[in-house]
C-alpha cells in the first residue's frame, strides 16, 4: 500500500523541478517559519512604536539613545541611504555617533542630536581642515647675554575643537618662515588664518621645529590674535601628533566600525580608514586602492570585507597602516549595497548570480541550488534589495517591479521562504533584541511582535509510479482549526478545514502527481495521507 507523509518542513527552491525537490521541499513557502522543522506561521509586525517625523519615505533608520532600552527613543531616520556607526571613544558620555551621507562625513552627539524633533536634529563636519596659510613668527628683543649658539626655528599651529567630552585637532599649517634667534629670545607667533566656514574651533596649539620634529609649544584660545613664545627647548611638550592627519572626503560613504578604534568608509575605488580611536583623521597613508569601484563594505572579526562591482576584497590587519589586501576567488560583483550584512565570521550581499556568503575561508553563492540565475533577477531583483541581520537570519526585503516583499535566509539551516511585509528600512537593536522596522507611512514597528498571519506552504510534487487515489488524511497539529489542500495532477480536488487531529476522507479520485497545501495560522507538525485510513496509524 502507498502513503505519503511530510514529517517537517523546508523552504523553497525554485530552481529544482518540483517532482524533483525532497520530500521536505516545498514549492511555496509564503508567510512560514520552517527554521525549526515544523510548520509555523510568522508573526505579523506589531503595532507602531512611532512615528518618523521628516517628509518623505524613510530609507535609513537608526536607533540613538543606545545606552537605554526603549522602542520609541530616539529614532534617526533619512530619506536616503546613509552609514551611521557609534563612536568608539574611552570614557565618553554624550554617545558620539558619526555617519556618511555622501555630501559631508558628519559627527553629532546627544545635546544636538536630540535637541529638536527631527533626529538627528544637528550635527557638525567630521574632522577640522587645516589652517590654510602659515602663522607669522616674529623675534622679539635681544636677551640680556647674546653668548649662546642661536637656532632657527619655524612655527605652524593647529586647530583644536574641544566639545562635549573630545578634542578634535587637524592637521598642522604651513610653516612660518624661518626666524633665528637666542634660546632665551622671545618669538612672537599671529596672524592666524581664520576657522573655515562652516567648522567650529575653540583653540589654536602652536609647536616649533628646531630639528626637523614639531614640539608642543602652548594652547590658546581661538580668540586669542598671538602668542609670545618664551618656552625654552627642554619645557617643550609632545611631538606633534597630527603631521599627517587629513579630513575624510565629503563624499565618503560606507562609514563601518572595526574593531582597535577603527573606522572605515569608500569613495569610488578608494577605501579610508580612520586613525584608532581618533574618528576625525584620515590620513591619506591609509588609502588602499582597488581593482573595481566600490559598492559597500562589511566586517568580520578585525576583516574588513569591500564589495565592489567586480570581485570581492578582504582587507585585513589590526592597524590601518600595516593592512593587508586579498582578493577573493569568487568572481560576484555586489548588485546593492544596501543588501550587505555582516555576520559572525561571514558577510552575507546580493550579486547578479544570487546571495553571496563572504568568508576567508569558504565563499560561495549560497542560493546557487535554490535559484538560476533567471529566476534572481526576475523573482527577487537584487538591485532593490535591503537587509538586516536578526536571530542569525538574513531578513531582507525586495521589489521586483510588480512584487513587493521580504525574504528570510536561516544561515543555520540554510532554509529560504518568502514573506508578503516590504519595510522600506529597518534597524537591528541588539539591547533589545528586536528588528525594528519602518514603512512609507512612517511607522515604526518590531518584526515578528503582533498576531499570527496564515502561513502557507505547499508541497513538492509526489509522482507516483501508476494512477493511484488517496482515501484519506490526517494533520497533526498543536491545535486546530487549519486549511488542508489536496491536488491530483495539478488539479484541485479537495479542500478540508481541519478541526482535529483524527482522519478524514479524501474523494475518490485518481492521480499520478499529488501535493499538498497547507494553510494554518497554528503550528503543524506532519501531514499524510494514505489509500486506506488504517493505514496513516502507521505513517
Amino acid at each position: 500500500m502507498t502513503a505519503i507523509a511530510i514529517k517537517s518542513f523546508d523552504g523553497i527552491a525554485p530552481k529544482i523541478p518540483a517532482r524533483y525537490l525532497p520530500d521536505t521541499g516545498a514549492q511555496t513557502a509564503l508567510n512560514a517559519n520552517v527554521f525549526n522543522g515544523s510548520l509555523q506561521p510568522l508573526a505579523n509586525v506589531g503595532s507602531s512604536v512611532t512615528t518618523l517625523t521628516k517628509v518623505g519615505t524613510p530609507l535609513t533608520l537608526y536607533r540613538f539613545g543606545q545606552d537605554i532600552v526603549s522602542d520609541t527613543q530616539y529614532w534617526f531616520h533619512w530619506t536616503t541611504d546613509v552609514d551611521v556607526v557609534r563612536g568608539q571613544i574611552a570614557g565618553d558620555t554624550s554617545e558620539w555617533t558619526y555617519y556618511t551621507d555622501g555630501v559631508q562625513p558628519k559627527a553629532t552627539y546627544a545635546s544636538i542630536a536630540t535637541s529638536g524633533s527631527d533626529y538627528p536634529t544637528n550635527s557638525i563636519p567630521l574632522g577640522l581642515p587645516a589652517p590654510a596659510t602659515a602663522p607669522v613668527a616674529t623675534a622679539g628683543a635681544l636677551p640680556p647675554s647674546t653668548n649662546a649658539v642661536q637656532e632657527t626655528r619655524v612655527y605652524a599651529f593647529t586647530y583644536v575643537n574641544k566639545v562635549s567630552g573630545i578634542e578634535v585637532e587637524s592637521a598642522p599649517s604651513p610653516a612660518s618662515s624661518e626666524v633665528t634667534v637666542y634660546p632665551t629670545q622671545s618669538v612672537t607667533v599671529g596672524t592666524f588664518a581664520s576657522v573655515p566656514a562652516g567648522y567650529t574651533a575653540t583653540h589654536r596649539r602652536i609647536y616649533r621645529s628646531t630639528a626637523g620634529t614639531y614640539l608642543f609649544v602652548a594652547e590658546i584660545a581661538i580668540a586669542t590674535s598671538s602668542y609670545v613664545d618664551s618656552v625654552l627647548a627642554e619645557n617643550l611638550g609632545e611631538e606633534l601628533p597630527s603631521l599627517t592627519w587629513s579630513t575624510p572626503p565629503d563624499t565618503l560613504v560606507g562609514l563601518t566600525n572595526l574593531p582597535n578604534g577603527m573606522m572605515a568608509g569608500f569613495k569610488g575605488r578608494d577605501v579610508y580608514f580612520c586613525v584608532p580611536y581618533r574618528p576625525f583623521a584620515w590620513p591619506v597613508q591609509y588609502i588602499q586602492s582597488l581593482d573595481y569601484p566600490v559598492v559597500g563594505l562589511g566586517r568580520m572579526d578585525t576583516t574588513l570585507a569591500v564589495l565592489t562591482k567586480g570581485v570581492p576584497y578582504l582587507i585585513q590587519g589590526a592597524s590601518p597602516d600595516a593592512m593587508v589586501v586579498v582578493k577573493s576567488n569568487l568572481e560576484q560583483a555586489c548588485a546593492s549595497k544596501r543588501s550587505i550584512v555582516s555576520f559572525n565570521g561571514a558577510v552575507l550581499y546580493a550579486s547578479p548570480d544570487g546571495l553571496v556568503m563572504l568568508s576567508p575561508g569558504n565563499s560561495r553563492v549560497i542560493t546557487e541550488q535554490m535559484f538560476t540565475r533567471a529566476q534572481w533577477q526576475s523573482q527577487i531583483l537584487p538591485t532593490s534589495i535591503h537587509a538586516y541581520s536578526h536571530d542569525m537570519k538574513y531578513i531582507a526585503f525586495y521589489n521586483n517591479g510588480s512584487t513587493s516583499g521580504g525574504f528570510v535566509y536561516d544561515l543555520s539551516t540554510g532554509k529560504f521562504t518568502l514573506n508578503d511585509t516590504y519595510a522600506t528600512a529597518a534597524y537591528a537593536d541588539l539591547q533589545n533584541d528586536k528588528l525594528f522596522l519602518t514603512f512609507a507611512d512612517r511607522s515604526v514597528k518590531v518584526w515578528l511582535a503582533g498576531s499570527a498571519r496564515t502561513a502557507t506552504w505547499k508541497s513538492k510534487k509526489f509522482t507516483l509510479p501508476r494512477f493511484m487515489g488517496f482515501a484519506a488524511a490526517k494533520v497533526e497539529a498543536e491545535s486546530y482549526n487549519l486549511t488542508a489542500k489536496f491536488y491530483a495532477d495539478g488539479v484541485l480536488i479537495h479542500t478540508q478545514t481541519v478541526t482535529s487531529r483524527d482522519p478524514f476522507r479524501l474523494p475518490p479520485v485518481q492521480g499520478r502527481d499529488w501535493e499538498i497545501q497547507i494553510e494554518t495560522a497554528v503550528e503543524v507538525f506532519s501531514v499524510s495521507m494514505a489509500e486506506a485510513v488504517e493505514e496513516l496509524k502507521n505513517v
